[in-house]
Order: structure tokens, then C-alpha cells, then sequence
């Protein structure tokens, strides 16, 4: 049997990685992406250590470190900025040889796409239909055109349409909850530069990094009856998060109403499997979740990484190499969105619970926390 060729669904930070990773190890793919046009879309993103040892091993680990903000901390903190929860990435980075980078999720789509080769990414090509036979797929474009590959990744994110082919029951759900994002021109103060910071306070949560000098990636989190209207969203944002320390308001005085990105936080329970045959999901359209860990485009990462080392180890047996990648990364994922969910809800504690929560973690040594965060950093393949 010949190796087979495939076709990626998808141009984002998932379809592109797993096409860096497919070719560095000889095997071939396409690129389709529904949009007409790659846009400078979107705010900020968290590359954690275990998306950026796939980088390193990729190539392109050193381009998004200087296109970004290679970061000193992370750290959960109250109202007053008083740390409730602390790590090292000087500590992390030895083990690992990375920490996090900040980065604007259009320069990281960048640098990938780059690395691809724009040519190599077909755009205005939204998939209608996948029908699969004994030697491959076919595909089915919206604009009446068809491909023809031995097999097909779907990386089209959490409203992934493949995604709803192979699994009909399987819908993104949450709890309500609406995330604000934005990009603030404004220069932190040294103490708050190369730092995630997020603050937790009486249900509401604001999260903030710089991405490059002078600019800041932000979000906000205000759970309830908070009016999701457009006219006025700035000076309700302001109106929450009054009494923050600062930089909250400093960052909020910046922003550009405007500009201001709206988020339903979902995510996805997990599926019996991430494929049917020689059709397979990665990255959100298999195991998407919420963000407050900060992992989603970094389990994608993985995800297109070891999907590259499945097919060279059975590059005939599509099937089996997308059952090999279930079987090597569905039970990290699974731990990734189920923490990721708990994260979320103990975040928004308010009263009483919040005091013994900042209280308990707190107390909680320093070393124990990295090594929980390390735990997820680690690649197991």
C-alpha cells in the first residue's frame, strides 16, 4: 500500500502545526479553509510549555518568542493585587527549556503560516460533505468543487461542521458565562510587565499580559445578569471592575470599545473517540475547552504533533494512526477541560467561599502549584 495524502480542514493554529509537523516528517497534506481570507483576527494567546517544546522541536519556537513576550510570572491575584497564587517561569523554563510566551493569536497564525507557505493554504473552501471508501475520502466544497485524500483532519474548531457529521449528539455547552477581550495601547508598570495577572474578586474575574511593549492582551468576566449590548459596553466594564488596583483601570481607560471581542465561554464533554475511519479531529473540534487554564490552542499544538507521529508510524492505516493519537492524548485533554471547568467555577466564588478559597490556596506551597502546573507541561510523546 502507498502512504496516503491528506487534507487539513482548517488554517488556524492547530491545521497549520499539524501541517509543519506532517511535512517534517515526509508526509503531505492540503490545507483548506472556509474563510476567504486569512484576517488579523482576534486578541491575545498563552503558549505554555508544552506548546512551545513542540515549537522548539518544530523550528519555530525562537520566531514566537520574538514575536511575543516571553513571560517572568503567573500569578492569581485579589482586588488590591495582593498574590493569591504564584509561579516562577525562571523555574519552569530550566525544566522545560521554555516558560510562557504571550502572543497576538494573528502574528502566531503568522509565523505558522510562514512556515507553511502561504500558496499552500486553499481559502474560500468551506467543506459541505466528507464520503469515505475503501481507498479514501472525498470532499465536498461549497463552491462545488471536490478533493480527493487518503484521509482528512478536521482542525475547524469548537463548532467544528465534521465534528457534527461524525458525532451528531456531541454540541459545545457552558454555564452563561460571557468573556470580554481586548487590546489596550498602554505601558505597564515595571512590577506588571512580562506577567499574566488575574484577579479575582466577588465573582468578577479580569485577566491581563502584555503581548509586546505597549501593548496589553486583556479579559474580563462578569458573570450574571451583565448587559451583553454593545452601546456603552466600556463604561459598564469601568463600572465593574471600580476599586480594582491597579493597572485594571489603567488597561480599561485604554481600550477601544469598539475593538472589544465577545466570548461565550463553552467547551465540549468528551467524545467516545476523535475520529471515524480516515477522518479524524483535533484540537477544539475534538476536546475544546474552557480558558481558564489557558490550554486550549496549547493541547491543539499537541494534538497536531503526535497526530504527525501516529500517521509516520502506520502511514498506510490512517484509521489506526487516528486511534493511536485517542489512545496517546485523550486522557491529558480529558483532565484539561474537566480542570479547566473546575478552575472556572471556583473562580467565581463570591462571599465567604471566596475567603476560605484565597485562604486555602495561599497556604498551598509555592513548589506544590508548579508542580501541578508541570504536570500539564509535560509532553508524553
Amino acid at each position: 500500500m502507498q502512504q496516503q495524502t491528506g487534507l487539513i480542514i482548517g488554517a488556524g493554529i492547530a491545521g497549520l502545526t499539524a501541517t509543519i509537523a506532517l511535512r517534517q516528517r515526509g508526509l503531505e497534506a492540503a490545507v483548506v479553509e472556509a474563510a476567504p481570507q486569512i484576517l488579523p483576527l482576534g486578541a491575545g494567546i498563552w503558549m505554555a510549555p508544552n506548546a512551545m517544546q513542540v515549537f522548539e522541536r518544530l523550528g519555530v519556537a525562537a520566531r514566537i518568542n520574538a514575536g511575543g513576550v516571553p513571560l517572568r510570572a503567573i500569578e492569581i491575584v485579589d482586588r488590591q493585587m495582593r498574590p493569591i497564587m504564584q509561579t516562577s517561569q525562571a523555574r519552569i523554563r530550566q525544566q522545560f527549556g521554555h516558560g510562557t510566551t504571550a502572543i497576538r493569536r494573528a502574528t502566531l497564525q503568522a509565523i505558522l503560516l510562514d512556515a507553511v507557505g502561504p500558496a499552500t493554504v486553499q481559502l474560500g473552501k468551506a467543506c459541505t460533505g466528507l464520503q469515505e471508501d475503501a481507498t479514501g475520502v472525498t470532499a465536498t466544497f461549497a463552491d462545488g468543487s471536490t478533493q480527493r485524500a487518503g484521509f482528512v483532519v478536521a482542525a475547524d474548531g469548537i463548532h467544528s461542521p465534521v465534528r457534527q457529521a461524525l458525532f451528531p449528539g456531541a454540541q459545545p455547552g457552558g454555564r452563561g458565562h460571557l468573556v470580554w477581550r481586548g487590546m489596550s495601547a498602554v505601558q505597564l508598570a515595571p512590577h506588571y510587565k512580562r506577567a499574566i495577572r488575574e484577579v479575582w474578586h466577588a465573582g468578577l474575574r479580569f485577566g491581563f499580559s502584555e503581548i509586546e511593549d505597549g501593548v496589553v492582551d486583556w479579559f474580563a468576566a462578569v458573570p450574571g445578569s451583565f448587559s451583553s449590548e454593545r452601546a456603552g459596553l466600556l463604561h459598564r466594564l469601568q463600572r465593574a471592575f471600580d476599586g480594582f488596583g491597579y493597572p485594571v483601570p489603567a488597561i480599561l481607560e485604554a481600550a477601544t470599545e469598539a475593538a472589544i471581542i465577545r466570548n461565550e465561554v463553552l467547551d465540549l464533554d468528551p467524545l467516545p473517540a476523535w475520529h471515524r475511519g480516515r477522518v479524524g479531529l483535533i484540537g477544539d473540534a475534538a476536546h475544546a475547552t474552557t480558558p481558564y487554564m489557558g490550554q486550549g490552542g496549547c493541547q491543539a499544538v499537541e494534538d497536531a504533533y503526535a497526530l504527525a507521529q501516529c500517521l509516520a508510524e502506520t502511514p498506510t492505516d490512517p484509521a489506526a494512526a487516528f486511534a493511536a493519537l485517542h489512545r496517546l492524548r485523550h486522557a491529558k485533554a480529558r483532565h484539561v477541560t474537566r480542570t479547566s471547568r473546575l478552575i472556572g467555577r471556583v473562580g467565581y466564588w463570591r462571599g465567604p467561599a471566596a475567603t476560605l478559597r484565597n485562604l486555602a490556596i495561599r497556604a498551598t506551597p509555592q513548589w506544590l502549584t508548579e508542580r501541578q502546573f508541570c504536570a500539564v507541561y509535560k509532553l508524553g510523546f
